[in-house]
C-alpha cells in the first residue's frame, strides 16, 4: 500500500472513538471513523469486514472517513501526544478476570472425543473465555495499542471498534492474503508452551500435535485444489514470546481474480478453529456448553482494497461491548488429547494475550 497523509491529533481522537488498525509489513494501516456502510462508489477505498464466527453472511463492510499509513515511530509519537493532551473521563483500570470452568470444558472435551471415537470426526476446536464485567475505555484502548507497538514482527496486530463494541489483538494466523493473482495462506495448528518445551516431545516429532497439524494442511489443500498453481512450505516451528506453533505456508498463483467473500466462504473455518472433516459442518458446536457465543473470536477479520485483501483469523485478542470484556482461547481436540494438557494450553494462550496487551 502507498503511504498516505499523517494522521492529526484530531484524527487520532476520532480513531480512538471509532476506528480500525492493521500492522502489515512494518506499516500501520489506520482507518479513522466514524464508519459508514460500503457502497459501490467506495470501491477505491479500504474497507473493514468483521463478523461472527458462526454467521459470516449477514454483516456489512465498513468504510471510515480516512485511511492513514504510518511507520511505527510515527504512530508512537501521535499516540504519545494523544496520551499527553487528551482529558480522559477515567484512568486505565485493572481487569479482574473471572476464569472459565475446567469442569465445563471437561464435558465439552468428552463430547468431542465421543464423536471422534465413533468415527464421525477427527478433530474439533472448543474455546473458553476469561471474562470481566466492565468495558474497555478509550484510555484502556490507547494503552493496549501502545503495548502492541512492541509486538513481534511475526504477529498481525489488528483491531476494530464501533458503537461500543470492539476487538483488539495480535494474531499469528492468516486466513488469506492476496494481491492481484497471488494468494497466501497458512496452516497453524499444534502448540507447545515455551516453558513446557524441555519436558515435552519436540513439536515436529510429537505424533499428537503433528496429526492435528496435518488435518489442517490437508483441508486447506483440498479447498484450494483447482484454483491455480499451489506450493507448500513446511511444516516448521513458529516461535512466539510464550508459545511454539507448527506452521505450513501456502502460496497460490491463479489466473482468476480473487474475491475476498468467496475466499472466506471457501476457507472459514479451517480445522485450526473448526472441525475435521469440514464436510461434517461446524454449526453443531454452538449446542455444546459455552461454545455458542464466540462472536468475533476466531472469526474472519478482513481489510480489503481494490485489488488486495488481508484476512486474519481473529484469535489472541480482547473483545468487548458496553458492559463486559472477554479473552478467549481454543485448542484442537483429537483422539489423544488429555484434559490437563489442553487446559494448560488454553490458559497459556490467554496469558499470552494479557501479556502482549499489557493487562
Amino acid at each position: 500500500m502507498d503511504r498516505q497523509d499523517n494522521i492529526t491529533l484530531l484524527g487520532i481522537t476520532n480513531f480512538l472513538q471509532e476506528g480500525a488498525l492493521l500492522r502489515h509489513q512494518d506499516q500501520w494501516i489506520l482507518v479513522e471513523g466514524p464508519f459508514t456502510e460500503k457502497t459501490f462508489h467506495d470501491q477505491a477505498s479500504w474497507s473493514v469486514y468483521v463478523t461472527d464466527f458462526y454467521d459470516f453472511n449477514s454483516e456489512k463492510e465498513w468504510v471510515g472517513t480516512k485511511t492513514h499509513v504510518l511507520r511505527t515511530d510515527e504512530f508512537q509519537k501521535i499516540l504519545e501526544r494523544a496520551q499527553e493532551e487528551a482529558q480522559f473521563a477515567e484512568p486505565p483500570k485493572q481487569f479482574l478476570w473471572q476464569e472459565p470452568s475446567k469442569n465445563d470444558f471437561s464435558k465439552t472435551l468428552q463430547q468431542i472425543q465421543s464423536l471422534i471415537q465413533i468415527g464421525d470426526i477427527q478433530k474439533a476446536v472448543p474455546v473458553v473465555f476469561s471474562e470481566v464485567f466492565q468495558t474497555v475505555s478509550i484510555q484502556d484502548q490507547l494503552l493496549m495499542i501502545q503495548n502492541l507497538l512492541q509486538a513481534p514482527a511475526n504477529l498481525f496486530v489488528y483491531g476494530f471498534w464501533k458503537s461500543g463494541h470492539g476487538v483488539l489483538g495480535a494474531t499469528p494466523e492468516l486466513l488469506f492474503e492476496f494481491q492481484n493473482s497471488e494468494l497466501k495462506t497458512m496452516a497453524l495448528a499444534g502448540t507447545c508452551p515455551k516453558e513446557d518445551s524441555n519436558t515435552r516431545t519436540y513439536l515436529l516429532e510429537d505424533a499428537k500435535e503433528m496429526q492435528e497439524h496435518r488435518l489442517v494442511v490437508e483441508d486447506i489443500k483440498n479447498q484450494l485444489q483447482g484454483l491455480g498453481t499451489l506450493k507448500l512450505q513446511g511444516p516448521g516451528v513458529m516461535e512466539l514470546p510464550t508459545l511454539f506453533h507448527l506452521r505450513t505456508d501456502f502460496y497460490l498463483h491463479s489466473e482468476k481474480k480473487f474475491d475476498y467473500m468467496s475466499l472466506i466462504r471457501l476457507l472459514h473455518p479451517t480445522p485450526a478453529l473448526g472441525v475435521a472433516p469440514r464436510s461434517y459442518g461446524f454449526q453443531w458446536m454452538k449446542s455444546f456448553l459455552g461454545q455458542g457465543a464466540r462472536h468475533w473470536y476466531g472469526a474472519p477479520i478482513c481489510f480489503s482494497g481494490p485489488d488486495e485483501a488481508i484476512c486474519l483469523v481473529g484469535i489472541r485478542n480482547i473483545q468487548w461491548d458496553a458492559k463486559s470484556a472477554r479473552i478467549g482461547s481454543g485448542c484442537g481436540i483429537v483422539a489423544d488429547s488429555t484434559l490437563d494438557q489442553e487446559w494448560r494450553e488454553l490458559a497459556k494462550k490467554r496469558q499470552s494475550v494479557q501479556k502482549i496487551l499489557g493487562l
